[in-house]
């Protein structure tokens, strides 16, 4: 890629090479058409300034001959009256005129002569206007006449003449001539040339309309003369004998019908159009080879700061606010450029210096401060982001404040009720454990109830059997203690007779004794014996004594025992017959037993669904309970970090 500076140098080159060569062409072409523009512009309004200094030469006339025509020595005294010699000369020596006078209503003039047959009097009288006569030879020059008519009472009481010399208008137009070839004539109303710098013209009477008759080669001429005599204005180019012409013409106001033209030989003003090329292809040259090293010290001036403005604008592109902008010391648009860099740079410093300030104002968490500073151009579209995320972050953070401290109490409220629930949830799911427990255990012991009561039935049947068996033994007992009742009372009696013996046998022994004891030493051993049949009396008394209470002791033992067993009877009678009624109640109550146990399965297979729910809920009210503790500390997390955060 090539550099600006060779660039700038080829581009300068190649301008000045593609300009020069354009300009000498331009040059040219405009030489040629600025020529014939200068002609127009300079040839039209010498034309009609021409035509403007032949009115006002011709209005001075004019106006000198009204004014004598509107004096009262001109209107009352006659053309040859002595006064009006010294009036008339006057008037000729201070206008110009070659001599002035009057001709009456009838014709007769100041010199003595009638001129009533004259085409000039005769238009003048019939108009009652002024009126110049065409040119004429007094008999000494070319002259014009110039009539006035006296109007009195709106008669024509005749005219006030002057006579001038056309030599005037040669001498204008000779002044109006541009270039050796160039020249100006007058024409009037017939066409004639009555104004030219060659007075043999004039002379002649030359008329170019006329001539073009019967030469038609002066066909353009005639033309252009025409347009004239009908007092147009304009530009006309023609050819003659041989020389291309340029002519502008104009018609002369006032009084006189007679149009100026000015012609311009183009030839003639175009023949240093070769010298301006030839000094142009020239000039090209020189600026070409002095353009060289031109091109390198503007290349040079302009690449040098422009890069240094590029080198600056990467570092800017690579986020760089802070090296010096380069500094160029021409007037320039280079140092504009650098100007308006710094400018640029200065400026997103400043912004982003603010915005910097304000994102770390808000990254720290403080949105206490306003954001007052005005941005400029498309920078006011950030300015307004950043008001807004300023404003929106600070009511966000306000709400989020609000939210979390609101959060932050239903958290905890949460969490303490779902802890709370935890806990229930817990000791739910160990009472529906123990409660299943129990209830597997009271279904266990249902079983066995049941079980148990099916053999208690069949314990109580063997019962009753029993119980009728034992209402017989007791039957049998009670006829034995029947039996043994009557026995004692044989004992009773054989107890009596033996206390009657042993008290027979006592008093028997004492008798001994006594008498043993009468016997004296012989009777010692009858004594002893007596002493020990007494003893064994006293024994037996005491053993029959004895035997006797245990006997009555019996006795009555046995009647209580009858009458017991006659109510052990009566009872086991009864309680045969409730044995009975127990044995249908037990019956019913192993059914009903039997029922409670399905009753006690589908409850304990309820309960184990209700304690798997229980567990289950007991496990996610332990997660919703660490979920809404930790809720809590975020929310408090989150609130205290919310309030950080520098709100209003």
């Amino acid at each position: 890629m090539k550099s600006i500076k060779s660039k700038i140098q080829i581009s300068m080159l190649a301008v000045v090479l593609i300009g020069s060569i354009l300009i000498g062409v331009i040059t040219a072409f405009l030489n040629a058409h600025g020529i014939d523009d200068m002609m127009t512009k300079t040839v039209g309004p010498a034309t009609q300034m021409a035509a403007d200094a032949v009115e006002w030469r011709m209005d001075h006339y004019w106006t000198a001959l009204q004014e004598a025509a509107a004096s009262d020595i001109f209107q009352t005294s006659s053309p040859t009256a002595q006064e009006l010699v010294p009036i008339r000369d006057d008037i000729a020596q201070r206008n110009g005129f070659l001599y002035v006078g009057k001709i009456d209503a009838t014709g007769f003039s100041s010199t003595g002569y009638s001129y009533a047959d004259e085409d000039y009097f005769q238009q003048c009288k019939a108009t009652m206007k002024p009126y110049i006569s065409d040119i004429m030879n007094d008999g000494q020059r070319m002259i014009f006449l110039l009539e006035v008519p006296i109007i009195i009472n709106d008669r024509f009481e005749g005219v006030v003449y002057g006579g001038i010399s056309a030599d005037f208008l040669s001498d204008i137009v000779v002044n109006l001539a541009m270039g050796s070839d160039g020249v100006a004539y007058v024409l009037d109303k017939r066409g004639n040339v009555i104004g030219h710098r060659e007075s043999s013209i004039v002379e002649e009477g030359s008329n170019m309309i006329e001539a073009a008759k019967t030469d038609s080669s002066l066909a353009d001429i005639a033309e252009v003369n025409q347009q004239m005599i009908q007092r147009e204005t304009g530009f006309g180019a023609y050819n003659f004998y041989g020389d291309n012409k340029f002519v502008g013409f104009a018609p002369i106001d006032g009084n006189q019908e007679w149009s100026i033209a000015i012609e311009v030989s183009q030839q003639e003003f175009k023949s240093t159009l070769k010298r301006s090329i030839s000094l142009t292809i020239l000039v090209v040259f020189l600026v070409i080879i002095s353009t060289f090293p031109v091109a390198l010290i503007v290349g040079r001036s302009i690449s040098g700061p422009i890069q240094t403005c590029v080198n600056r604008l990467e570092k800017l592109a690579d986020g760089d606010l802070h090296t010096p902008t380069p500094v160029v010391t021409s007037h320039d648009e280079t140092a504009k450029l650098a100007k308006a860099l710094d400018t640029t740079v200065f400026r997103l410093n400043d912004v982003t210096q603010d915005v910097s300030h304000h994102l770390e104002q808000m990254g720290r968490g403080d949105f206490h401060e306003e954001i007052t500073r005005t941005y400029w151009g498309d920078f006011a579209a950030m300015e307004a982001s950043i008001k807004a995320i300023h404003n929106s972050m600070k009511e966000t953070l306000q709400q989020i404040r609000h939210s979390a401290e609101t959060v932050a109490a239903g958290a905890v409220q949460v969490a303490n009720g779902a802890q709370t629930l935890s806990q229930g949830a817990a000791e739910q799911s160990s009472a529906i454990h123990a409660l299943s427990a129990t209830s597997s255990n009271i279904e266990e012991n249902a079983k066995q109830t049941a079980s148990a009561a099916e053999e208690a039935g069949q314990f109580v049947a063997q019962a009753g059997a029993q119980l009728g068996i034992s209402v017989d033994y007791v039957k049998e007992l009670n006829t034995a203690m029947e039996r043994i009742s009557n026995s004692s009372a044989e004992i009773r009696k054989i107890i009596d007779t033996i206390e009657n013996i042993a008290f027979q046998t006592n008093i028997l022994a004492l008798n001994a004794a006594v008498e043993a004891s009468r016997v004296g030493a012989a009777g010692k051993g009858f004594a002893v014996v007596a002493d020990e049949v007494r003893n064994l009396a006293s024994r037996s008394d005491e053993a029959a004594k004895a035997t006797k209470q245990l006997i009555e002791s019996s006795i009555t033992a046995v009647a209580e025992g009858g009458q017991v067993v006659n109510m052990v009877t009566e009872s086991l009678d009864k309680t045969n017959s409730i044995a009975e009624n127990v044995t249908v109640k037990m019956n019913l109550v192993v059914t009903a037993v039997e029922n409670q146990t399905a009753a006690i399965s589908q409850i304990t297979e309820g309960i184990e669904q209700i304690s798997a729910v229980i567990q289950s809920t007991s496990a996610t009210s332990e997660q919703s309970a660490a979920t809404s503790q930790k809720l809590s500390n975020q929310s408090i997390l989150m609130n205290e970090s919310v309030r950080k955060f520098r709100l209003n």
